[in-house]
């Protein structure tokens, strides 16, 4: 009975190996690499991280510099553009994105409480940020 109990577990672990191994392999292949660089500014993941963070915390501690961090803001957006091309189904994506929209709107609400109220355009330019990643 022993050596039934130990093919039985030898068996089903061998199963869970083979179940779970192709998926793995398909979702390592679907992650951008760490060295890989994109958009005009070739930034890494890392980078655009770094970036995001950096602009959340700028616009948080009430940075006036709306046209600054806007700019950065953009090149962080085609740099998260060009990795979507080539990694489409990278599951790091929906998260930056969602940041990226948090940045855009802390930006755009930093703007609009400065002493001096940025353009009508600004606003729908930050607005379509936040919409259309």
């Amino acid at each position: 009975m022993p050596n039934f109990r130990v093919t039985r577990l030898a068996f089903i672990t061998a199963l869970v190996v083979a179940c779970y191994a192709p998926a793995h392999a398909t979702t390592m292949r679907d992650l951008a690499p760490a060295d890989e660089y994109f958009g005009r500014m070739k930034m890494s993941v890392l980078g655009i991280r770094n970036a995001l963070d950096g602009l959340e915390r700028r616009a948080s501690s009430g940075d006036r510099n709306a046209a600054a961090m806007s700019g950065q803001l953009a090149l962080v957006s085609d740099a998260m553009q060009d990795w979507r091309v080539h990694y489409p189904r990278d599951s790091w994506l929906p998260r930056f994105e969602a940041k990226r929209a948090r940045v855009a709107s802390l930006i755009a609400l930093e703007a609009a409480q400065s002493r001096r109220a940025p353009s009508a355009d600004a606003v729908i330019r930050a607005w379509g940020e936040i919409r259309h990643p």
